[in-house]
C-alpha cells in the first residue's frame, strides 16, 4: 500500500517537473544568445513574370551573399532588449496544443532573421495561412512552434506592435 502511494507520488511529481518544461526550449535558447534580432516585412520571394507568349518565375531569396536581402525588405526592426524579451515571453507562452493547421498558401511576407556566432539564420513567417519555414539548422521545434491559433496572433500582433506588417501594395 505505501508503495502504491510512493509510485503514485514520484508519477504525479515527475509530470508536474515534465509539464512545466518550457516549450521551444532551444529556440528561446538561441535567441536569448543572438547577437542580433532583426525582424520584418518584404516582398513577395516569388515573382511570376508575364510577357506576350512566354511566362517567367523568379524565386528570391531571404538572404543575399549571406545577409538578409535589404533589396526587398519593406519595413525592418532590430529588437531591443525589451522587445527581444517579449518576444521570448511571446514564444515561452505558447501552448504545445495543435489547433490549427492552415490553409497552405505559404507566401511569406514577413521574417524573423537572428544573427549569432557570425552567420544570418532565419524563420520565414506567412500570416495568411499561419506557416513558416526556417533556416538549417536552426533549433525550430515543428512539434513545439506556433501551433496553436493564438500563438500565430500574438507573434503578428508583436510584428503589428513594432510597425513591421505587410499590407497588399494599393493598386494606382
Amino acid at each position: 500500500m505505501i508503495t502504491n502511494k510512493i509510485y503514485t507520488l514520484s508519477l504525479f511529481f515527475s509530470s508536474i517537473w515534465i509539464f512545466s518544461q518550457n516549450v521551444n526550449e532551444e529556440l528561446i535558447h538561441y535567441l536569448k544568445e543572438a547577437e542580433t534580432i532583426l525582424i520584418t516585412s518584404h516582398e513577395d520571394l516569388r515573382l511570376d513574370i508575364e510577357t506576350p507568349g512566354k511566362s517567367k518565375t523568379i524565386y528570391r531569396d531571404l538572404l543575399k551573399n549571406g545577409v538578409p536581402n535589404h533589396e526587398i525588405i519593406i519595413n525592418k526592426v532590430v529588437l531591443t532588449p525589451e522587445s527581444r524579451q517579449e518576444l521570448i515571453d511571446i514564444i515561452i507562452g505558447q501552448k504545445i496544443v495543435k489547433a490549427w493547421d492552415g490553409a497552405f498558401c505559404f507566401e511569406p511576407h514577413n521574417t524573423l532573421f537572428i544573427y549569432k556566432e557570425n552567420q544570418w539564420k532565419n524563420i520565414e513567417l506567412c500570416f495568411g495561412c499561419k506557416q513558416y519555414g526556417h533556416s538549417k539548422n536552426l533549433p525550430v521545434n515543428r512539434e513545439e512552434f506556433l501551433h496553436s491559433y493564438q500563438d500565430w496572433i500574438n507573434l503578428e500582433d508583436f510584428f503589428r506592435k513594432l510597425g513591421v506588417q505587410w499590407e497588399v501594395p494599393k493598386k494606382k
